[in-house]
Order: C-alpha cells, then sequence, then structure tokens
C-alpha cells in the first residue's frame, strides 16, 4: 500500500482530481475540503495491482498547518497548481519549500498542473511548470484535466511507479523475529 498526498492552493483542484479517478466523474461544484479527506483506490499499473491510500488536504491558509501531519508518512506527494490562476502557481514556491523541510526524504514529488482544459484562461505554459519542477527536484511534471480526464491515469500510474522504484511499496509486514534463545515477555504487563 503507498500513501499519496495532494498539496496546493484552495481551489486548483486536487478534489476533482481525485474523484476523476475514484468515481470517474467530475463535478464542478465542490466545498472546499475542511481539514483533509481520504479515499482508498486500487488501480492496476505496469508495476502490477497497487493500493493507493489517497489524502486531500485542505489548501485555504488557516488549514495549511495541519498539512505536514498528512504527508508526514506519504510516500508521494503531488504538488497541484491551477495553470489559469497565476497565484496558485506562485504559491506552488512556498508549497515546495515546506514539502523540502518537513516531508521525509524517501518522499517522492509530482508537480501537477491542472485545468488544461481552460485553453483560453491558460496562463501558465507546459514549459514554466517543467521549470519549476526541475527546480524543486520533482520526479515527473504532469498536465491534467479533471473535467475532460485527460492526464489523470497517467498522474496516478507515475505515483504509483515512483513509489514502486523507490521500493515503498512493500507488501512485507514490519515484524521482529524472535530468536529461539530469546525470552518471551510474560504477564498481561
Amino acid at each position: 500500500m503507498i500513501k499519496v498526498v495532494f498539496v496546493g492552493d484552495t481551489q486548483v483542484g486536487k478534489t476533482c482530481i481525485i474523484s476523476r479517478l475514484t468515481s470517474g466523474s467530475f463535478k464542478s461544484t465542490n466545498p472546499a475540503t475542511i481539514g483533509a479527506a481520504f479515499q482508498t483506490h486500487v488501480m492496476t499499473t505496469p508495476q502490477g495491482t497497487v493500493t493507493m491510500q489517497i489524502w486531500d488536504t485542505a489548501g485555504q491558509e488557516k488549514y495549511r498547518a495541519l498539512a505536514p501531519m498528512y504527508y508526514r508518512s506519504a510516500d508521494v506527494a503531488v504538488l497541484c497548481f491551477d495553470v489559469t490562476n497565476q497565484a496558485s502557481y506562485e504559491a506552488m514556491e512556498q508549497w515546495s519549500n515546506e514539502l523540502a523541510e518537513k516531508a521525509p526524504q524517501r518522499m517522492q514529488l509530482i508537480i501537477c498542473g491542472n485545468k488544461i482544459d481552460d485553453i483560453d484562461h491558460r496562463v501558465i505554459s507546459k514549459d514554466a511548470g517543467e521549470q519549476h519542477a526541475m527546480r524543486h527536484g520533482a520526479k515527473a511534471y504532469i498536465e491534467t484535466s479533471a473535467k475532460t480526464g485527460e492526464g489523470i491515469v497517467e498522474l496516478f500510474t507515475k505515483a504509483a511507479e515512483l513509489a514502486s522504484d523507490a521500493d515503498i511499496a512493500s507488501t512485507k509486514p514490519k515484524t521482529k523475529k524472535l530468536e529461539e534463545n530469546e525470552e518471551k515477555p510474560k504477564g498481561c504487563c
């Protein structure tokens, strides 16, 4: 099982991206996430069948202090911005720095430019998104449209691939084997 956490400013489409994957549908009116929301999704990838815990964090400033609690144990972080919103792109600098400071070192980063279907209002180029990803050590830059579904499967497949490549998605339980001469604990306490 891998843990994927979505971060980024409010209204960039994090909830819609996750909904598009898990339900196959798009709702244009989603209420803002409060705190965080969680879903489990099983997906078949070239690496095999993968179970994902997908965390959708709130992007509003008043909930921002909670974000580290959710990405602390994440295998992959998906940092989202809206390609039609310059402010959401600029805010990625702060999000990227926070992830670099507070996220686990093994965590893989993907930058996601969403709302690419809104061609007439696009203000952030693909090249600018790719440059940000390179500057901040992201393993991938992927553009998506939660509305049309474009890039959604690619995004989650890449998350599974990165987790697998980093040997994060281990299915071995973490247990300690007692040696024969090692005493087993006795009593109830």
